[in-house]
């Protein structure tokens, strides 16, 4: 009966260290979904700039259509970490994260 004891301590302890160690993998998931809240916020902010742009005519065509194209390229990317997110890869997370702080 005590070597089913320690059987059952011994799985307990894989079990707590399985455990901390997702735990430790998601801080790079909840990092990556402040990152793709603050991408948002800029696209919103884009998006409008371009409307106002576009209502007041005082910038070239050229101008705008660069300002929609990065706006597409960003959406494209932050949909990619969304799904990253979502699907709960942290290596795709760490990879975003890292190139997201290249960035700033």
């Amino acid at each position: 009966m005590k070597w089913f004891k320690y059987i059952i301590g011994l799985l307990g302890l894989i079990g707590g260290g399985l455990f901390a160690a997702k735990s430790a993998k998601k801080k790079e998931v909840q990092e990556l979904k402040k990152v793709i809240d603050e991408n948002k916020k800029e696209e919103k902010k884009v998006e409008k700039q371009i409307v106002e742009l576009e209502r007041a005519k005082k910038s070239s065509k050229k101008e705008i259509g660069n300002m929609k194209r990065k706006l597409t390229n960003s959406k494209k990317k932050t949909q990619k970490m969304q799904e990253a997110y979502d699907n709960d890869e942290v290596e795709s997370a760490e990879d975003f994260l890292r190139k997201f702080a290249k960035n700033k």
